[in-house]
């Protein structure tokens, strides 16, 4: 049986064509926002099939329901359009069902497009686009598929070889802090409170936009593009500190600068109500893959009290009384999930990672962080991200946090270049450490995070294997030799997204 009442509901352009997004629950609610938050836009073709992996709210959905509207914007038939949230399917049949219902309306058409949401709910997906392929379907419809779960899609995906998969992976992360900047100078400007300001942001604006920085260059290079971001030192400081709040999730943003530039200018920095929407669907989709909830639990509260500290995973097993496997097999479900980022030791002996070594584990956004502490100690958000931005030593952990994920979204590539490849920490025998080492076209960059007053370059360990050394301050700034100290919001606003990243 088909669930025809479900599916148009989903597909309201099969009703009212351009005048959809009126009776759409996503795009609607884009309408209400103060920003409108673009991603990358990639082209689709058939005989593929696309595949978006990104955390639970972070746009999937609504990127999918854009490509809808650009579609009937441009004229193209809507009835030749599907959408299915496969949240709302309990199996792979509903699925067939779905499909089948829809081809079989649109027999004659030589041009469909599909987009099937969060894939990963349904058990055994990958046979199913096994199927359209194998069928034939591809010849005609363009396929596009999202999912919050990465090994599911990485390790199903491997099964569909030959199938259109190839070179056809994207990610769909949390907003970067040069995204962060370049779209939200607009509204903030518009609510400056001096014309100074206002004219410092749109200055700022134009100015990023014509550079970045390439972390292959040399330090001169690198220092010459920071030279021209410097001025606005004190525009980029207020940007991060909102983006320390915030994060990188576009809904969370806009709720944010809602209430701060308003006129009441509310003092509150997250919607409680998004946190816990969040932590819901992070427990969910941990029971889709058939695990505990509890013992996933107990994970996330030890590493919220070891953050950003080096332990091995025997010790994190022992604290939390369970296996070795097992706490591994939990560790990676949250990394493959999108909430954990993993970062292992590199031995410069071996030329490769310790496996068997010291980790730092951090969460994927300053978002992630604060919902799961606030939901594990039972008190609000708000309390937490005060509790936690009135704490240096918190406040350096987030920082560090943010710059992993940065340096981890600047190169990685689906499948192809997985951040473990390139992206590591490094302590030798006297414990002292690089918070990031990251290897490009075989040469080794260490980068470390200072987020403190008074910063040199005698804040970093030397060793002959690593060429150049990049230390990201609060104020300073400084080129000696092959050691480049930076303020970190002016880094981190200079440093793009690999081309799958959207």
């Amino acid at each position: 049986m088909v669930k025809i009442g479900e599916i148009i509901n989903q597909n309201p352009w099969w009703k009212h064509g351009k005048e959809f997004k009126s009776y759409d629950r996503h795009l609607s609610k884009l309408t209400e926002s103060m920003i409108f938050f673009e991603r990358k836009e990639f082209e689709t073709s058939k005989e593929n099939i696309y595949i978006i992996r990104g955390c639970r709210q972070v746009g999937k959905t609504t990127y999918l329901k854009e490509l809808v509207d650009k579609l009937v914007s441009q004229d193209f038939d809507p009835k030749r359009i599907m959408y299915l949230s496969l949240d709302f399917f309990t199996s792979r049949r509903e699925m067939r069902n779905a499909i089948d219902y829809f081809l079989e309306a649109n027999r004659e058409a030589q041009s469909l497009y599909m987009f099937l949401d969060e894939i990963t709910t349904i058990k055994e997906w990958n046979l199913e686009l096994k199927y359209l392929w194998d069928s034939g379907i591809t010849r005609r419809a363009n396929i596009v598929a999202t999912g919050s779960s990465s090994v599911a899609l990485r390790k199903k995906g491997e099964l569909l070889p030959g199938r259109g998969l190839e070179g056809n992976e994207y990610y769909l992360k949390p907003l970067s802090f040069r995204e962060f900047v370049l779209q939200t100078e607009n509204c903030i400007r518009d609510h400056a409170e001096t014309k100074e300001f206002s004219d410092a942001l749109k200055q700022l604006k134009t100015t990023l936009e014509k550079v970045n920085i390439d972390l292959r260059w040399s330090l001169n290079e690198i220092y010459k593009a920071v030279n021209t971001i410097i001025p606005f030192k004190k525009e980029l400081e207020y940007l991060f500190k909102i983006y320390l709040i915030t994060g990188g999730f576009p809904e969370v943003i806009n709720r944010h600068l809602k209430k701060k530039l308003s006129k009441e200018k509310q003092e509150s920095y997250i919607d409680p109500l998004l946190a816990e929407v969040f932590i819901r669907n992070v427990l969910g989709d941990i029971s889709k893959q058939q695990k505990q909830q509890t013992f996933a639990v107990q994970i996330l509260k030890e590493i919220i009290d070891k953050y950003g500290t080096r332990y091995t995973f025997s010790k994190l097993a022992h604290d939390i009384e369970s296996t070795h496997v097992t706490t591994i097999d939990y560790l990676e479900l949250l990394e493959d999930s999108f909430i954990l980022t993993i970062l292992h030791a590199y031995d410069f002996s071996k030329q490769d990672l310790k496996f068997k070594g010291t980790k730092k584990i951090y969460f994927q956004d300053p978002f992630i962080y604060y919902a799961i502490k606030s939901s594990l100690g039972g008190i609000d958000i708000n309390d937490t991200i005060t509790e936690t931005l009135e704490n240096e030593e918190s406040l350096s952990k987030i920082v560090e946090g943010i710059v992993t994920s940065h340096l981890q979204i600047n190169q990685e590539i689906p499948l192809m270049k997985e951040p473990r490849t390139f992206l590591w920490f490094y302590y030798d025998t006297h414990g002292r450490e690089i918070d990031n080492l990251i290897k490009l076209n075989n040469a080794f960059t260490g980068i470390e995070t200072k987020y403190q007053s008074q910063v040199s370059h005698k804040n970093t360990i030397e060793i002959p294997q690593i060429q150049k050394h990049i230390i990201l301050s609060k104020e300073d700034v400084e080129l000696k030799k092959n050691i480049l100290v930076i303020p970190v919001e002016i880094f981190l606003s200079l440093l793009t997204k690999s081309e799958r990243n959207l």
